[in-house]
């Protein structure tokens, strides 16, 4: 009887350990946060930026996402890094200009030249 209540503890204890685990690293290799949302100026068109995961540890890349929305359907999504000396990102990283037929995504970073992303409200993307 005494086993039997060890082995149940044991294996309590196992899978806490592995659901402990399994969040960890779903929060610093896939949970997006959002750092910001910008509109277009008739209101249509949206972009939100979420930095994906924490910066790869301890000088590495800050991966990203943005998103760009026409009302509530998404046109582009599409995944980028910053070298940023492994900070994370923020606000500062990112410059939106509003165009009649894109957004240009300027992303910086202090160990990278500015990358440009032109989001076409087309669906397509240059770089």
């Amino acid at each position: 009887m005494h086993i039997k209540k060890l082995l149940i503890t044991a294996l309590s204890a196992l899978i806490l350990a592995l659901i402990l685990i399994a969040g960890i690293m779903w929060r610093t290799t896939s949970a997006p946060t959002e750092i910001l949302t910008s509109s277009s100026e008739d209101g249509n068109y949206s972009l939100t930026i979420y930095m994906i995961g924490e910066p790869e540890w301890p000088f590495g890349p800050t991966h990203c996402r943005c998103d760009l929305f026409l009302n509530d359907k998404k046109l582009i999504e599409h995944q980028f890094s910053i070298q940023n000396d492994g900070a994370i990102a923020n606000e500062s990283n990112f410059e939106i200009i509003w165009n009649t037929d894109s957004a240009l995504l300027i992303v910086s970073g202090s160990e990278q030249s500015d990358a440009v992303h032109l989001l076409n409200f087309d669906g397509t993307i240059e770089q």
